[in-house]
């Protein structure tokens, strides 16, 4: 297997299924294909990019730890706050679990000058979400942390599924990170990030990520239909003054507001869960295609997806995959001071772009990773699903032994 390839190197097409040799030289069964979120992403941004890092290609991973990802802390955070095993249980005892959570994240990440002012950062964005989220919150969770797949339709034929040359399904990969249900029984795909600034309405909109999610949540969980997407922003500079607290939740509803467990519609039910007539006939005629509500440094944007958006993502996906296995595609950078100052193969690309050897920068530098994707544990994945954290038994009644 070659260290690197480059530009027109990759037409005869080998190093496209460089995994699958390595699969069968070491008389394991053949895998699936797999296009992950991150894969895609890295494609669309820079093929480079995406030929030296994907589990497709070359899987070349680096050796230092991956910097410090305050959103990724902030996620790790809010998926025990909307766990949906604990949804009925008070405050008192869940916020102190999310804050550790928080805690453990940042103390798992390697040192850096931008680590303490990220725990405090991160600490009063939490604490504001905390005293916000109640006034805003008119669902229950169902699902945190969901590692979804969906199989990826042939563009070129009608109702078939895109396989490789030699026979292998092609699946899109993501982790959703939460799905909640509304008091009328439609489903939500929501997110959490931490911004720099807010984003326009017109950008999450062109959230093809987000929608893409939404159609492999459909191809996973088939009967629940997404109504929309739920983006939470979390503002890197929040303003000095905090606002004042909302009094009182938005559904009613005690402590952490949110529709309840016990009703019908409320989080922890078994998926797929169908629709009832008359919570379907209460729904809205019409509505917004976008609504925000803004709190200081917290910002909610609830979009209402339109069927064909959803159905052209998988049209999307399966032209972007039909380039992937393409034996003829061409491997070229694409540089941009958004994105290049950031990638881990910068070093390595910059050689490749002066004309020099990569091979001792990514022998030194980068490591082969696996041959499929690797996942964290998940929070009762067997149950509501989520990521892996320790949690106590439910609080003891008052006056019990």
């Amino acid at each position: 297997m070659r260290m690197y390839i480059c530009g027109d190197e990759s037409q005869d097409g080998s190093d496209a299924t460089n995994a699958s040799e390595d699969i069968a030289l070491s008389g394991l069964q053949p895998m699936d294909y797999r296009v992950s979120a991150e894969g895609r992403a890295s494609f669309k941004r820079c093929r480079r990019q995406w030929d030296l890092g994907a589990i497709t290609r070359q899987r070349l991973q680096p050796l230092d730890p991956e910097p410090f990802d305050l959103t990724r802390a902030v996620r790790d955070a809010l998926a025990v706050y909307y766990y949906p095993g604990m949804w009925e249980w008070q405050s008192a005892t869940v916020l102190p679990l999310v804050r550790k959570a928080f805690m453990r994240s940042i103390a798992a990440a390697p040192p850096s000058e931008h680590r303490m002012a990220d725990l405090d950062l991160g600490t009063e964005l939490l604490e504001r979400y905390f005293a916000w989220a109640p006034s805003v919150d008119d669902f229950a969770p169902l699902k945190i942390e969901t590692d979804v797949e969906a199989l990826v339709p042939d563009i070129r034929t009608s109702d078939q599924a895109l396989s490789t040359r030699s026979g292998e399904r092609v699946l899109y990969a993501d982790r959703v990170e939460m799905v909640a249900a509304d008091a009328n029984d439609e489903y939500w795909v929501v997110t959490h990030s931490v911004v720099p600034e807010w984003s326009g309405g017109e950008s999450l909109l062109l959230d093809e990520a987000v929608v893409a999610a939404c159609w492999a949540w459909e191809q996973t969980f088939l009967g629940m239909q997404v109504a929309g997407t739920i983006h939470d922003e979390l503002l890197r500079t929040p303003p000095d003054a905090p606002e004042k607290s909302p009094t009182q939740t938005r559904t009613g509803r005690p402590g952490r507001g949110g529709l309840s467990q016990n009703e019908p519609s409320g989080g922890g039910r078994l998926l797929p869960q169908s629709e009832r007539a008359d919570r379907v006939e209460g729904r809205p005629a019409s509505g917004q295609p976008i609504h925000q509500e803004v709190a200081g440094p917290l910002r909610r944007t609830r979009i209402r997806r339109r069927r064909a958006e959803i159905e052209s993502a998988a049209r999307q996906i399966g032209a972007e995959v039909l380039d992937m296995l393409d034996p003829g595609l061409s491997v070229y950078p694409t540089s941009s001071p958004s994105h290049c100052p950031s990638c881990v193969f910068l070093a390595p690309c910059v050689a490749m772009n002066e004309g020099e050897d990569p091979a001792l920068e990514l022998a030194t530098r980068f490591r082969q990773g696996p041959l499929a994707p690797e996942y964290e544990p998940r929070l009762g994945a067997g149950g509501a699903g989520g990521r892996n954290v320790a949690l106590p038994g439910r609080p003891p009644t008052p006056g019990s032994p």
